[in-house]
């Protein structure tokens, strides 16, 4: 027995308008920390969930697929026992799709066939009734249509190609309801086929159409060979297009002569026939617009992915615009931060440094803001290549060349170089000069105190106590001259250097003329 369902169809009108939302599907990624000295960035955001909201309708050419080894029939399991959809009005097992589909903003991998010629995306309703009843006034976009929850007022996503009451339980010799996948990943097509099936009441009438889904671009192509009128039987309807899966009063949909190409002929809810074979491809709108700007509100680019020259530290905002099926354009945006790590301060570490020939000294590479990162390591490498240290202060005892490398944040790497040398003498205090102006040690010359400690001041005193000369930051100036200018005798003097660390130097110089 046929049951009548008739529904109130619900007119709305939509304000076209900007919403904007912060993130719920935009993903700007996380927040970077880039080394000092890096001077570009690669961001790069995601958009998920919605994919498309709008569909446009186009015609192509027929080309119908046919049936070949690979198909398999469309199957119901009926009392506990799994059958080909024979039957009336009825709703398939659920069938798993060999790739997602994304149907009006939502991804889909599970479907069920209806013996009336829709697909919905609802695996909860196999194996039940596929309403065949259509009422003039059920125009796409509607929520009745073909299935819908009344208790929920759930409009079921659905394919409509072309949805009208057809009897596949009337046995017909070359009647089928198969489906199948043909072509290689990613442009793998889906084919659902429904061949020779008689018209409910109308058995003599034969209908045949295929729904195809193409993985390559997300478009669905509906392709009917012929599709008569039973004009004896629901007023002849019939109805091909798309509907998505809204709460009312929200169904959105699309059928040839829709808005979105009024120039094809009308296959919304009516009484029409296909005579001539006719094809259609439901082809999913131009991808969500991806909208970078920095923290200042400049645009910087445009896509999921792009490279930006940046300076310093700065926040990037992505921002994404979609439209829904409605017209209704949202904005949503998400924020990521590019941090540029400051440089290391090893202030205290010498581009150049002295050693005596025997001796060794500290180089003190300690990075003084260590707190900017959150772990800091120590390399020393010698010239050769060997690493001699990994500590940040290395004790150097041989001429050379030596490079500290400071690792940041486990990754940034910043060197330095410590060029080694000896003094040319022996690392000791003179015991004595001969200031006769043959240029050959007339100088007192105590470089390698003053490089190493810095010295505060220097006293000489004669042999009976009295300060004959006295300097401070005294370098190499003494000459074997008193503070008046005048020379000094040929003799032993006392000697007291007091360095700038605050130890002090005792000892005897001698003068020789």
């Amino acid at each position: 027995m046929k049951r009548n369902n008739y529904f109130i169809m619900l007119v709305l009108l939509f304000v076209f308008l900007t919403t904007n939302i912060k993130a719920q599907h935009v993903d700007a990624g996380p927040d970077q920390t880039l080394c000092n000295g890096e001077t570009q960035v690669t961001l790069h955001g995601e958009f998920t969930t919605v994919m498309t909201g709008r569909y446009h309708v186009e015609s192509i050419p027929f080309n119908w697929i046919p049936i070949d080894n690979t198909a398999q029939d469309v199957m119901i399991t009926e009392s506990g026992t799994t059958i080909p959809l024979r039957i009336d009005d009825r709703y398939s097992d659920v069938i798993d799709l060999p790739f997602s589909i994304n149907f009006y903003g939502n991804t889909y991998d599970k479907i069920v066939v209806g013996s009336n010629g829709d697909i919905v995306f609802e695996p909860g309703i196999a194996t039940q009734y596929d309403a065949w009843s259509i009422d003039p006034s059920e125009l796409i976009p509607n929520h009745t249509l073909p299935y819908w929850d009344s208790f929920s007022s759930v409009s079921y996503p659905s394919v409509m190609g072309a949805y009208h009451d057809i009897d596949i339980s009337v046995p017909y010799p070359s009647e089928e309801l198969k489906y199948m996948t043909i072509g290689t990943a990613p442009n793998r097509k889906f084919v659902v086929i429904y061949e020779d099936i008689p018209q409910f009441s109308c058995n003599n009438l034969l209908t045949s159409q295929e729904i195809i889904f193409n993985e390559s671009d997300g478009s669905i192509e509906v392709h009917i060979k012929n599709k008569p009128i039973c004009a004896t039987w629901n007023d002849g309807l019939a109805v091909l297009g798309i509907q998505n899966e809204e709460l009312l009063p929200n169904t959105c949909g699309n059928y040839p002569g829709d808005a979105s190409n009024i120039f094809l002929q009308d296959r919304n809810t009516g009484a029409w026939e296909i005579v001539l074979p006719e094809a259609y491809k439901f082809v999913p709108d131009p991808a969500p617009r991806f909208k970078w700007y920095d923290d200042n509100n400049n645009l910087v680019g445009s896509g999921p992915d792009i490279t930006v020259p940046i300076s310093q530290t700065t926040t990037y905002t992505l921002e994404v615009l979609y439209e829904d099926c409605h017209g209704v354009i949202f904005s949503e945006y998400d924020d990521v931060t590019v941090t540029i790590l400051p440089g290391p301060d090893v202030s205290n570490l010498p581009q150049t440094e002295k050693i005596c020939i025997g001796d060794s000294k500290p180089l003190d590479g300690t990075v003084q803001n260590a707190s900017d990162y959150t772990s800091v390591s120590y390399q020393w490498v010698d010239e050769n290549g060997t690493v001699v240290g990994t500590e940040p202060v290395y004790n150097v005892s041989a001429p050379g060349t030596y490079t500290l490398n400071v690792t940041l944040n486990g990754s940034c790497v910043t060197s330095f170089d410590v060029v080694v040398t000896t003094y040319p003498f022996e690392c000791r205090v003179p015991e004595a000069i001969s200031p006769n102006g043959d240029g050959k040690n007339d100088q007192w010359f105590l470089d390698y105190l003053d490089e190493r400690t810095g010295i505060d001041k220097v006293e000489i005193f004669d042999r009976r106590g009295v300060l004959v000369y006295e300097k401070s930051n005294y370098v190499n100036e003494f000459v074997g001259k008193n503070n008046d200018g005048e020379d000094l005798p040929s003799a032993t003097y006392f000697y007291v250097i007091k360095l700038k660390d605050g130890k002090k130097l005792s000892g005897w110089l001698y003068i020789s003329r």
